[in-house]
């Protein structure tokens, strides 16, 4: 149930911005995320890899930081998700996973995961991870911080906590219809970022199917890549 509650409280920012930035088929975006993909999904994702040489360091937001949480304490994450999900947070931690946490004060205000291995039943997708590589997934950001250049901190947090683990590069996914991804993966782009395959996948009634492709790119993905391309 509180996963609705959320859904409609956060529904009136979400919306406005997505049909600043995509119009109609942003809104529906919203919308369909919040009823008919919670039953079947189905979709198209690049992924990323991020290269951990010459990371630029950039400002945090006012008032906010970053730091790896590991627990005990999980209580106040019930401001940005559901009692189950953080359940799923507590495993994650306890199979080896790394929480990096926004703080604003003593209040959590974003969130964003770090994988080495991929795990199907964690990760979702079985991609063939390197050990020199790091997976970057799950990143949030409450909906009172959204815009404030919350999401590309986190991201920037996590490329740089992999490099001082001496790590040589962070993969991301990048959903084809996931906007607010795109723009983080845009700030977060340069000379050291590449598209190195796409993934496919099938979710229904909360299994998922996916296939990944190395090295593939199709016409579907080609404004996702050419926005990326630009931003460098």
């Amino acid at each position: 149930m509180n996963k609705y509650v959320r859904d409609a409280i956060t529904f009136p920012h979400d919306a406005r911005a997505a049909w600043r930035h995509r119009g109609a088929s942003g809104v529906w975006r919203e919308i369909r995320v919040r009823t008919l993909d919670r039953i079947s999904r189905r979709g198209h994702a690049l992924l990323l890899e991020h290269a951990l040489v010459d990371v630029p360091h950039l400002p945090l937001p006012e008032g906010i930081r970053i730091a790896p949480f590991a627990g005990p304490d999980w209580m106040p994450f019930l401001e940005l998700t559901t009692a189950s999900r953080i359940e799923r947070f507590r495993n994650r931690i306890a199979r080896g996973r790394e929480c990096l946490v926004a703080w604003r004060g003593d209040r959590p205000v974003g969130f964003t995961w770090i994988s080495t291995r991929m795990d199907r039943d964690i990760e979702t997708y079985p991609i063939p991870l390197p050990p020199d590589v790091t997976y970057h997934w799950d990143l949030y950001v409450a909906s009172s911080e959204r815009g404030n250049g919350l999401g590309t901190a986190l991201a920037f947090a996590r490329l740089h906590h992999s490099r001082g683990q001496s790590f040589r590069a962070g993969w991301r996914l990048i959903d084809i219809d996931n906007l607010a991804s795109q723009r983080t993966a845009q700030k977060t782009a340069g000379e050291n970022t590449r598209v190195i395959g796409e993934v496919r996948y099938v979710s229904l009634f909360g299994r998922s199917w996916s296939r990944f492709t190395p090295g593939e790119t199709s016409p579907n993905t080609a404004k996702v890549r050419a926005a990326l391309e630009h931003a460098r």
